[in-house]
């Protein structure tokens, strides 16, 4: 069992892999590959969607840069998004939804997911793996450079003292929703009360899919939250043909998915398109797979869920084995593998959670959360809500309580005093 926080990455290891071995039960078509679309045909989605596959039922938290729900092939999906809590460099809230390009990147990642296939005229829009699952999104930061699968990203906390908690926030909110798989494509810094909103979600079984970064090998930033994280599943790219997209080894990497060369919308402007590559395109399509095996075993946990994707990788049955070159993780990750085997005969265990006590979060955070710091999305308070009503107006309100206090003994003080002088009048 390799360990999240593992650094030493060996560079042996073939890194070109037949398809049959990957799991690619048909060969993508030349038309297919052309058109970017060969992670569909490949996976054989269509005949899941065909057998009432389609994601109806489970609930999915993405997390990601702004949208735009306007694209043709988003009509009709069922996303909620989420308030933001997002500001910009100039102390400007980022809306979470917008038709400018700047939310290029958060679209098509949605769209792997729920994405109808209709695009605009004359084009064929992207095709998502689940387009019947439920979306809950929240905006986690503002696209630096729209144009491709990889992004920089910035978010910042109203209170420029304070911690921005975008993150926690929406994962507090998808868990209240019953959240069945939280899926993240961007990676960020962490900060207290998102390593607590990760340790709680871990704690209740949800099955968090993240992708690994795209730099280089020789990059010491690679890498980040949430998917170096305990208990994460760290999603690399491949294309049609089983390869690693270029020399992209990272030792966070649990599975790997298509990624290379599949259809991005959006190319300067909304109605052009192109053939893009990158562990956000991959690490979508993955949380569709599992997805897909939530719905048809709904009495599986998400961790049962997760055993079942790191197993059931490739096309035939195999033990259990992770790639010592850091290349593949477990493997191709399949959803014609997955939805062949009822995952329910696996243990309930995160196989990802190691007992490392330098790990983030460690094991005795995971069985025991703390109290989350951010409340944010609680019923009773607004996104909105300042740092007068969170933390001045309850000082004062003590305050004022004990003064009260304070009033009422002093009070007593001068009528027992008053008493004893009548007394000694009185004698």
């Amino acid at each position: 069992m390799r360990r999240k926080n593992a650094r030493a990455v060996s560079l042996m290891g073939a890194l070109i892999v037949a398809p049959l071995v990957l799991g690619i039960t048909a060969p993508a078509s030349a038309a297919s590959t052309a058109d970017g679309l060969w992670y569909f045909d490949a996976f054989n989605i269509q005949k899941a969607h065909d057998a009432g596959l389609t994601g109806e039922g489970v609930t999915i938290a993405v997390f990601d840069s702004q949208v735009n729900l306007d694209v043709p092939t988003l009509q009709g999906a069922d996303v909620e998004v989420n308030e933001s809590s997002c500001y910009d460099d100039n102390g400007e809230l980022i809306e979470p939804t917008t038709t400018a390009m700047s939310a290029e990147h958060g679209t098509n990642v949605l769209s792997y997911l729920v994405g109808s296939g209709e695009g605009y005229d004359g084009q064929a829009g992207i095709k998502g793996i689940v387009p019947d699952a439920r979306i809950i999104y929240t905006v986690v930061g503002e696209a630096g450079e729209a144009g491709g699968a990889s992004i920089s990203m910035t978010c910042n906390a109203e209170d420029p003292n304070e911690s921005n908690s975008a993150f926690a926030d929406g994962v507090f909110a998808a868990l209240d929703e019953g959240v069945d798989i939280i899926t993240m494509s961007v990676s960020m810094n962490t900060t207290e009360d998102s390593e607590i909103a990760l340790a709680t979600a871990l704690h209740e079984g949800v099955l968090i899919i993240a992708s690994v970064s795209n730099d280089s090998l020789n990059d010491p930033n690679r890498g980040g939250f949430p998917s170096l994280s305990n208990g994460v599943v760290g999603v690399q790219s491949i294309d049609s043909s089983g390869r690693v997209q270029g020399d992209h080894i990272d030792p966070s990497t649990d599975v790997v998915g298509p990624g290379v060369d599949v259809l991005w919308q959006g190319d300067g402007s909304w109605e052009k398109q192109k053939l893009s590559t990158g562990t956000s395109i991959a690490t979508p399509i993955v949380a569709g797979f599992a997805a897909l095996a939530v719905q048809k075993f709904p009495d599986a946990t998400g961790n049962q869920i997760l055993q079942s994707l790191i197993r059931n990788t490739d096309a035939e049955d195999h033990p259990l084995n992770y790639d010592p070159d850091y290349a593949f993780g477990y493997g191709f990750a399949s959803a014609t593998h997955m939805l062949k085997v009822d995952p329910t005969k696996y243990d309930d265990v995160n196989l990802l959670v190691d007992d490392d006590p330098s790990s983030d979060p460690n094991q005795e955070m995971i069985a025991d959360p703390p109290e989350r710091v951010t409340d944010a999305w609680d019923e009773n308070q607004s996104v909105e809500t300042g740092a007068f009503e969170i933390l001045i107006l309850p000082l004062l309100l003590g305050l004022v309580g004990v003064l009260g206090v304070a009033a009422v003994i002093a009070l007593v003080v001068v009528l027992i005093v008053r008493l004893r002088r009548r007394k000694k009048t009185t004698l």
